[in-house]
């Protein structure tokens, strides 16, 4: 191929196929590129990379520009993948309100590309968002939808996030066999190995998140050593931090202070620039352990801090 017709991004892309976040952002940023679509892709690959960093604030910063060139080339279907992610990023940042008007033009962009999978992304989400505001019945409408068209779509990661989003409403709902059923499922697609990174972290998380609502501590337990093992090979990860919160409740549980107190102070620090609300989660854990120890002082210092 003439150094001409070479794609600018390639290497980006592979640098993220191979999951070597830090080589990938080099790669990104160091492309030159010239077309308004390259320029859209440059600034989607540069957030891809940055959220795997734990970057959240910088994502957002590269997601909301690759939305403005997608926009402008005319590419909807793009822009409106762009503005799911970014409904869910800033749901991360505890920010509702921009959330919510970033679900909103995701919908807009999106109309006329029913079949797509990025309009099963947005239907989860909009199942997620009803799922937090208490719309339980349109939550479970919603996420069968998206799980439907996973199926039809021969898409692993949409119909298991899926699932699992049905799944713990279900729960909610008061229906906990069949809600475990659900998660059960879609865990079968993350042993298999059949899910991206992102997918499967947010499986495991969301099934022990589920054990640990309901009591199940055994199967929370056996599955965060599971969790922990997937995410030792993604150490610059959103979903370790998270993952080292529940391990550190469940060794808690067990009485083993001093190891829950390495993982929950690994994920206060892992945290912090990504996802506030488990960040606090993390730092409640410590000082609730500094409680047990006797250590007043610094409980209460470390709640607050949560």
């Amino acid at each position: 191929m003439d150094a001409v017709d070479a794609d600018p991004l390639e290497g980006a892309r592979a640098a993220l196929g191979r999951q070597e976040w830090d080589a990938a952002l080099d790669a990104v940023r160091a492309a030159s590129v010239g077309s308004l679509r390259h320029q859209a892709e440059q600034a989607d690959l540069e957030a891809e990379a940055l959220w795997w960093l734990g970057r959240l604030d910088d994502c957002i910063d590269a997601r909301e520009r690759a939305y403005r060139a997608y926009d402008d080339a005319g590419d909807e279907q793009r822009a409106g993948r762009c503005a799911v992610w970014l409904w869910e990023h800033h749901a991360m940042r505890i920010h509702p309100a921009i959330a919510s008007g970033w679900l909103r033009r995701a919908r807009r962009a999106l109309e006329g590309h029913e079949t797509t999978v990025d309009y099963g992304r947005l239907l989860l989400r909009e199942a997620e968002a009803a799922h937090g505001t208490g719309e339980l019945d349109r939550a479970v409408e919603l996420s069968g939808r998206a799980a439907e068209l996973g199926r039809t779509l021969r898409v692993p990661d949409l119909e298991a996030e899926a699932l699992q989003a049905k799944g713990r409403v279900l729960i909610e709902r008061g229906d906990l066999a069949e809600g475990m059923g659900h998660l059960d499922e879609a865990m079968l697609f993350a042993v298999e190995g059949r899910l991206g990174p992102y997918a499967t972290g947010k499986v495991y998380c969301s099934l022990i998140s589920a054990c640990e609502e309901v009591g199940d501590f055994d199967r929370a337990a056996e599955w965060t050593e599971a969790t922990m093992g997937w995410s030792q090979r993604h150490p610059f990860a959103v979903f370790p931090g998270i993952c080292r919160v529940h391990r550190a409740a469940l060794l808690k549980r067990r009485g083993s202070l001093a190891e829950a107190e390495r993982e929950a102070e690994r994920a206060c620090t892992e945290l912090t620039h990504s996802h506030l609300a488990n960040s606090a989660a993390a730092y409640a854990e410590v000082g609730d352990i500094r409680r047990r120890l006797g250590e007043l002082d610094r409980a209460v210092e470390l709640s607050g801090r949560a």
